[in-house]
């Protein structure tokens, strides 16, 4: 096991069977990000109708070789998950305890993956606490309202930190991804809904007119008449609009 990927493996075999009965795979196309030693791997094989298995550890292999022989359906993948097109094995759901270092771009590119269905992903308790935050609340942040926005999100499960090996520093969650089947916005409109709201979010402590201002370029008089407009005060930060009023902006923009 190289150290450098961050793996800390799940020994609690009857949360293992938890995760995977209530991910509602039986039957489907399952892509497992990191797999470490395999102890889950072999119970989505179970369920599943096919498994890929994405590891980018080559060391993991005496592991993995021997549940790989067990399951002719199950196919282990060595390659980046990152740099895998995710689309490429049609409709299908991620499940995976999400190495903590790269979080953050896995849940963009299952967001990007029109073939992604849903996600159980296992994440660090804060990150879960950041995707499920509402306005208001210090947590709430761009990828809030990025996955609110495209999938109905929720919480499986905490998971203690004893439960891994080696034990890390912080507790874990499973987050449960369920990606609506229609978009809210037109491909034009969304694609300026994502724009705004990572925009609104660039630095916390500042105004929706100063991060746009600097986004963009748009004029502040501009952008403070417009909101004005919207009845929204123009001293307004990100974190205090919900989600809808997000999509409502990104419909009314009259800068493209």
């Amino acid at each position: 096991m190289k150290k450098k990927y961050g793996q800390n493996f799940l020994k609690d075999r009857n949360l293992l069977h938890k995760i995977v009965k209530s991910s509602d795979i039986a039957g489907k196309t399952v892509i497992e990000i990191g797999p470490g030693q395999g102890a889950m791997t072999g119970l989505l094989a179970t369920e599943a109708r096919h498994v890929y298995a994405y590891e980018i550890d080559t060391t993991l292999k005496p592991f993995l070789d021997q549940i790989e022989q067990e399951h002719p359906n199950l196919d282990i993948i060595y390659e980046d998950i990152l740099k895998a097109d995710m689309n490429r094995h049609g409709p299908a759901h991620v499940v995976a305890n999400v190495p903590y270092y790269i979080t953050t771009p896995i849940l963009f590119n299952i967001l990007a993956a029109q073939d992604i269905k849903t996600a159980s992903l296992m994440v660090q308790k804060e990150v879960c606490d950041r995707l499920l935050a509402k306005p208001g609340t210090k947590a709430y942040n761009a990828l809030s309202v990025l996955l609110q926005y495209q999938a109905d999100v929720y919480k499986m499960m905490d998971v203690k930190r004893q439960l891994f090996y080696p034990v890390p520093n912080v507790d874990s969650a499973v987050i449960r991804i369920i990606k609506h089947e229609t978009a809210t916005l037109d491909e034009k409109a969304e694609s300026r809904f994502i724009k705004l709201v990572k925009a609104a979010f660039t630095q916390k402590r500042k105004t929706l007119v100063n991060n746009w201002h600097q986004a963009f370029g748009i004029e502040k008089a501009h952008l403070e008449t417009w909101l004005d407009a919207q009845g929204i005060s123009p001293l307004v930060r990100a974190e205090a609009l919900t989600l809808e009023t997000f999509v409502r902006l990104a419909r009314e923009w009259p800068h493209d």
